[in-house]
C-alpha cells in the first residue's frame, strides 16, 4: 500500500512539474522580476501569439496618475505581439470611478476622458477622490469631446455595467493585486519592482521572453568545392 501511495505521490509530481517548469522565464527570476499567478488567465482574450500587459489603476490613486504618462510612453515602445489593456481597480458595484471609466469606453469617450479623470482628481481639484456617480457624470459631461447622452446612458446601464465590474474585481482578486498601480503580464504574471522605472523594465523583460520565437534562417549549404 504504502508502495502504491508513493507511485502515486511521484506520478502527480510527475505531471505537476512540467506546468511549473513552463512559469519559468528564461534570464528572469521569480520573486525578483515577477511572481507566478496560479491558475492566472489574461483579462481580455487575444488573438494566438498576442502577450496582454493588463495595468490595473485606480483614479484616486495618486501613484496611478504619477504613473499613467510614464505607461502611455511605454507602451509607443512594445512590439506588435504585446498589447496594454487598462483595468480599473474595483470595490463594488456603486464603485464611482470604476463605473465611469467602463461608461467612458462604451461612448467611447475613454481616450478624451482618461487623463482628465486624473487630472480632475489630482491636479485641479475639481473632483474629490471620494467623489460619488452624480458628481463624477456632472464633470464628465461638459468635458470636450465626449458625447453627454451616450456617456450619461452608459454610466446608468446596470444591464452592462455590472458583469464588467464583475469581471474587473475577479481578475484583481485572481491575480493577487494589493495596490495600486500593478502590472500582469499574459495574466500570469505579476510584474515586481520596487520604482515605476524597475516596473516598466521588468514587464517589458517579462513580454520579451513570452514574445513567438521567430523561427531561425536555415543554414546554407556549404559550397561543394570544384575539381582542379
Amino acid at each position: 500500500m504504502r508502495a502504491l501511495l508513493l507511485s502515486l505521490t511521484l506520478l502527480l509530481a510527475a505531471v505537476a512539474l512540467p506546468a511549473r517548469a513552463q512559469a519559468a522565464l528564461p534570464g528572469l527570476t521569480e520573486g525578483v522580476q515577477y511572481r507566478y499567478i496560479e491558475g492566472g488567465v489574461p483579462y481580455r482574450p487575444l488573438p494566438p501569439g498576442m502577450v496582454e500587459v493588463a495595468e490595473v489603476f485606480a483614479y484616486w490613486c495618486p501613484h496611478c496618475a504619477h504613473f499613467a504618462p510614464m505607461l502611455d510612453e511605454w507602451k509607443r515602445d512594445l512590439p506588435p505581439s504585446a498589447r496594454l489593456v487598462l483595468v480599473p481597480a474595483v470595490f463594488g458595484r456603486d464603485d464611482a470611478f470604476s463605473r465611469a471609466f467602463f461608461a467612458a469606453e462604451s461612448a467611447r469617450a475613454l481616450p478624451v476622458l482618461h487623463r482628465r479623470l486624473f487630472a480632475a482628481v489630482h491636479e485641479t481639484g475639481e473632483l474629490t477622490r471620494t467623489a460619488n456617480t452624480a458628481q463624477i457624470e456632472a464633470f464628465a459631461t461638459k468635458v470636450p469631446g465626449v458625447d453627454a447622452p451616450a456617456f450619461k446612458a452608459a454610466l446608468h446601464d446596470d444591464a452592462t455595467l455590472l458583469p464588467k465590474l464583475r469581471h474587473a474585481y475577479e481578475f484583481g482578486a485572481r491575480s493577487g493585486i494589493e495596490g495600486t498601480p500593478a502590472l500582469v503580464v499574459a495574466g500570469r504574471y505579476l510584474v515586481l519592482g520596487n520604482s515605476y522605472e524597475a516596473l516598466l523594465a521588468n514587464a517589458r523583460r517579462i513580454v520579451d521572453a513570452l514574445a513567438p520565437k521567430r523561427p531561425g534562417k536555415p543554414a546554407r549549404p556549404a559550397a561543394t568545392p570544384k575539381s582542379p
